[in-house]
């Protein structure tokens, strides 16, 4: 593979074996998934990895190991793998089609049949898995996709060997997560059974099965889960014997993923089906979403490999972007302007009077790597920052259009039009105030680095420096912010209609035209971010 030894970032039309790479689908803090095919045709999924750190490395090449023992209809099957590459890279199944996690988010919550068909192919995905000696742990509604013909259990990320020996276990979704997982004990396949009955119980309900899930603290759903103090209130009568037997306290109550598949053969045996696979089990709405996210994808692919495929025309290839110190073997940090002032020589200091509380989403852009790159400085699209009034876990509450969702519906107010931005993978929801905060088309500088030791923190860090028609707006906002009880001392950094980038915390007003605004990050999630800002 040619190019993006260091950062994992892949151009159409480069290979990985063989596989041509014709787009990007997504892209997270540790790895990018591309849309890619074989000079025969076959498409995959191939994800890489995006860090250079040697645990990061290990535990790719675990995932791979661990999710090529799996083999089964219901599963998306490893193709190939080379975890030892100068990137690191693994094609899946590509399988066209949304999550449950999106069609929750779209089209509201399952009827009786259908739960019983979704969860009949989950479990017997789990059947497959477990007779390859390995528990998923991390069973929840977005890492189930639903293509027409029934669900496919994906990213086995966190998987585990029954055969590795440990005396506590990676945690999963907490709002999903079993009683002993989120306790830190060793995780079986009775945990995934749990796993899928707070699945099952989400799709029936709009919800996970804990009560103010979207108010609550990480570490009170984490208490809760750990207790197995589930509220199950809502849930239909008529897949109640589905779903709490799964949700059992103890292990040993639970049914096997086998007896899920018996009990749900028997609830769909007696209804006469066509040849239409799942048309005749989830109804038109949610048919149609999955027919309607197929044929996007579809038609994506048919572009990009009219771009980038065998058969595309040649063109000039452009020439490279300008290389510097941050791609370095060895992490060297980037190098400094010479013109820059010994008072922000340091910007981590200042960091400091952000309480160093930066909470980073998970960034997930889409780049389809046309034209020749933005001028530095220069943002995806307008970079707003706006004043939080309140956090939430997960997605915002509520249904409306972007930042909305189902989930928390039930028991919070719907978060105002316009004021919720989520993170692209659901894992926090701020609300903003009505305050106009700041919006900045261009800065004059944005850059990554590695931390500065002496000032306590660790990992790389994302500075931005603002132009000088900013400068004013960004002292007077960060003195009306600083020192307000939480969250309202949070300045939410947003981008678009509802896509919360990262939110920090202030201590003290910032009167300088420079702020980290990301601490705590891997070298390459401090590239993509700054990437998203404007750097070159």
């Amino acid at each position: 593979m040619q190019g993006a030894q260091d950062t994992g970032a892949v151009r159409p039309g480069e290979r990985f074996g063989r596989f041509t790479v014709l787009a990007e689908l997504a892209a997270g803090g540790m790895g990018r998934v591309y849309l890619a095919r074989t000079d025969g045709g076959r498409t995959v999924a191939l994800k890489t990895l995006l860090t250079d750190s040697e645990d990061d490395r290990r535990r790719f090449a675990r995932e791979v190991a661990l999710a090529q023992r799996v083999r089964g209809v219901y599963t998306a099957s490893i193709v190939a793998a080379d975890p030892a590459a100068a990137v690191p890279w693994m094609a899946q199944e590509y399988v066209p089609a949304p999550s449950l996690k999106e069609l929750l988010d779209g089209c509201g919550t399952l009827g009786p049949d259908a739960l019983h068909w979704v969860a009949a192919g989950i479990a017997e995905a789990l059947v497959s898995l477990h007779e390859a000696g390995l528990v998923h742990r991390d069973v929840k509604p977005s890492n189930v996709l639903l293509p027409i013909e029934g669900p496919r259990l994906i990213d086995f990320g966190i998987s585990q060997a029954h055969d590795v020996t440990r005396t506590q276990t990676a945690l999963g979704t907490v709002a999903f997560a079993a009683p002993e997982q989120a306790r830190g004990e060793p995780t079986t396949s009775a945990s995934d059974v749990f796993s899928l009955g707070a699945t099952l119980f989400c799709l029936a309900t709009g919800r996970p099965p804990y009560a103010r899930i979207a108010t609550a603290s990480a570490m009170e759903l984490l208490v809760r889960a750990a207790r197995g103090e589930t509220d199950v209130t809502g849930l239909p009568g008529e897949v109640a014997g589905l779903v709490l037997p799964c949700l059992a306290t103890d292990p040993a109550g639970r049914p096997t993923p086998a007896q899920v598949v018996e009990l749900c053969a028997r609830r769909l045996s007696g209804r006469p089906s066509s040849a239409r696979g799942g048309e005749d089990w989830i109804g038109p709405r949610w048919a149609q979403a999955v027919e309607r996210h197929r044929a996007r994808r579809i038609e994506a692919l048919e572009a990009a490999d009219r771009r980038f495929g065998p058969d595309a025309p040649t063109s000039r290839v452009p020439a490279p972007p300008a290389t510097s110190r941050l791609d370095a073997p060895g992490g060297d940090a980037p190098d400094r302007p010479a013109a820059r002032s010994a008072r922000y020589a340091r910007p981590a200091r200042v960091a400091g009077a952000f309480a160093v509380a930066v909470l980073t989403a998970s960034l997930f852009v889409w780049r389809p790597w046309e034209g020749a790159g933005s001028p530095a400085g220069v943002p995806d699209g307008p970079v707003r920052f706006l004043e939080v009034a309140r956090e939430y876990q997960g997605v915002c509450p509520g249904t409306g259009s972007g930042a909305g969702g189902v989930i928390g519906a039930a028991t919070e107010s719907p978060v105002p039009d316009g004021r919720g931005f989520v993170a692209d993978d659901r894992s926090v929801c701020v609300e903003v105030s009505v305050a106009e905060g700041l919006t900045v088309e261009s800065f004059r500088e944005v850059v990554a680095r590695e931390s500065d030791p002496s000032s306590g923190l660790e990992g790389w860090e994302v500075e931005v420096t603002f132009e000088d028609a900013d400068r004013a707006a960004w002292t007077a906002l960060t003195t009306r912010v600083a020192g307000r009880p939480e969250p309202a001392d949070r300045l939410a950094v947003v981008q678009g209609e509802d896509r919360l980038l990262a939110h920090v915390g202030l201590k003290t007003p910032l009167t300088g035209d420079s702020a980290v605004i990301a601490t705590g990050l891997g070298r390459n999630q401090a590239r993509f971010l700054a990437e998203t800002l404007g750097a070159p």
